[in-house]
Order: structure tokens, then sequence, then C-alpha cells
């Protein structure tokens, strides 16, 4: 009889491990065909994941391209450059590289183009100059009004927002850029710095960090905002008188610099055969590349001679 029981416990045993292999034989035979999935999936996966981490290198660089773009139009006074904007600006361009395409060659129309975008960049770069001064200008006038708004009681966020209700001109467009992003959350401090960059702004960014200063740490900044405001009056003044004791030297540098390029185009639109039959000459395409490079030179030393004056 015992040995029945031991003979009816070893088969329940045997039973038992039997059940289990099998159970673990089913078990191991789902992880293959599931990891046999996972891999095709992946297979079919990996072009598209090639192709969204090159299109993820590729969109960073068009994105910086675009605001580039955009902050450069914003610098000149244009919020909201339309197809319409890019349009008008383009279109004179092809047309007269089409016209000295024609008439001209190939080397008329490179010369053409290239004489259009340097107008272009020279336009927007004297109406951002414009711009800047003006913003300057109206600084210290935003300035002692937001050190009464403080004086009285005023945090400087609550003082800064009431105080854009008063200001206009091209101060007001950044002003009311860095108040949008107060709104949705970004510190004072962080949005004028921001708008300082954009727009090239130091006397802001100046302004950005004595409110950040004072935000962390204390102490009475409408003391020093009234100094700097005081300070940039003074150094306007200074720069007033500057520049009209220097306009002579900056204009003879400006006319020395513009007019040997300026005459140097005006040929190579008009009359490219004197450069063509220059260039294929060795002599004659020495002397071209030096005089590129002397022109060069020439216009960065008149240009830092302009600006230290």
């Amino acid at each position: 009889m015992r040995i029945a029981l031991w003979l009816l416990a070893a088969a329940l045993l045997l039973i038992g491990a039997a059940l289990w292999l099998w159970q673990r034989a089913h078990q191991r035979a789902q992880q293959d065909v599931s990891a046999a999935f996972v891999d095709r999936q992946i297979e079919r996966m990996q072009p598209v994941q090639l192709a969204s981490k090159t299109e993820t290198e590729t969109t960073p660089q068009l994105q910086l391209q675009i605001e580039a773009l955009r902050h450069f139009f914003l610098r000149a006074g244009i919020e909201h450059p339309s197809g319409k904007l890019y349009f008008q600006l383009l279109a004179p361009g092809v047309a007269l590289t089409l016209l000295a395409l024609i008439f001209g060659g190939w080397f008329s129309a490179l010369g053409t183009l290239f004489l259009y975008v340097m107008l272009l960049v020279f336009y927007f770069w004297l109406k951002s100059s414009k711009l800047q001064r003006v913003r300057v200008r109206q600084l210290p006038g935003f300035l002692d009004t937001l050190v009464r708004l403080v004086t009285i009681g005023n945090s400087i966020g609550a003082a800064f927002q009431t105080d854009i209700a008063s200001s206009d001109g091209p101060l007001r467009v950044v002003l009311d850029r860095a108040n949008r992003q107060v709104q949705a959350g970004v510190d004072l401090e962080h949005a004028l710095r921001q708008q300082a960059a954009i727009f090239r702004f130091k006397e802001l960014d100046l302004v950005a960090a004595v409110i950040g200063v004072s935000a962390r740490f204390g102490g009475r900044s409408d003391l020093v905002l009234e100094r700097m405001a005081a300070f940039m009056r003074d150094l306007e003044h200074a720069q007033n008188e500057l520049v009209a004791l220097s306009a002579e030297i900056r204009l003879s540098a400006w006319i020395m610099g513009i007019l040997p390029a300026a005459i140097g185009m005006f040929l190579i639109i008009f009359n490219n055969n004197m450069f063509m039959n220059m260039w294929h000459d060795p002599i004659g395409k020495k002397m071209l590349i030096g005089a590129v490079v002397l022109e060069l030179l020439g216009g960065f030393g008149l240009f830092r001679l302009a600006k230290t004056v």
C-alpha cells in the first residue's frame, strides 16, 4: 500500500513537472513570437526614424534662418512680413537681373543682382538704425515715468505694465512684446533681455539687469534707474555734439569707401567686356584680385574710422 502511495506521489510530481515544463515552453514560444514581431516593426521603422532624424537635424537650422530673417525685418519696423512684401522685394531684383542678362550677359546679371541685394540690405540697415536711435531717445522718458510709479509704492512689474500705456513709437513695440511674454509667465528680466537681444538694444539689457538685481536682492532700484536715465540723456547729448563735429570726416570716409565700389559695379554692369578681358589676362586677373582685396581692407578701415569718430 505504501509503495502504491509513493508511486502515486511520484506520478503526481512528474505530472506537475511536465505541466510546468509545458507552460514554460508555451511562454517561451509566445516570447519568441513577440520578439519576432517587435523585430519586424523595428525594421520597418528604421527608414522612418532615419528620415525623421534627418528632418530634426535640418529643421532647427531652417527655423534659425527664418527667425534671423524675421528679426531682421522686425528691427526695421516690419513686425509681420508677408508674402506680398517678399514679392515686392524680389520682383524688381529678378526683373533687373533678367534685363541685365539679356542686354549685358551673365556677368552683368551677376553684378546687377549683387548690387540690388546690397542696396536692399543698406536700406533696411538705415531704417533699423534710425528706429534704434529713436528707441534710445525714448528710453530715458520711459525710465522717468517708471521711477515715479515705483516711488509712489508700485512694484517694478506693476509700474512697467502701467508705464507701457504712456509710451509710443518704436519703443512701444519692444515693450509690448516684452509685456506679452510677462503675461505668458516669463520673468520681466528675461523678457526684457530677450527683446534686447532681438532688437540689439544694449540700453534695455542694462535696464533688465537692474530690474533682475532688484528682484533677487532688493535695494533702491528707482534711484539706479533715475541715474541711468540722466546718464543716457548726457550720453546722447555728447554723441550729438560729436556727430556734428565729425560730420565732414565721416562723410569723407563714406564717400571714399563707397565710390570705388560703386564705379566698379557700374562698369561691370554696363561695360563688362573690359573686366572679362582683364580676367582672362594673367596680369589683369592679379590686378583685379588685388583691387578687390585693397577695396575690402580700405572700406573696413574707413568704416572703423567713421564708427570711432
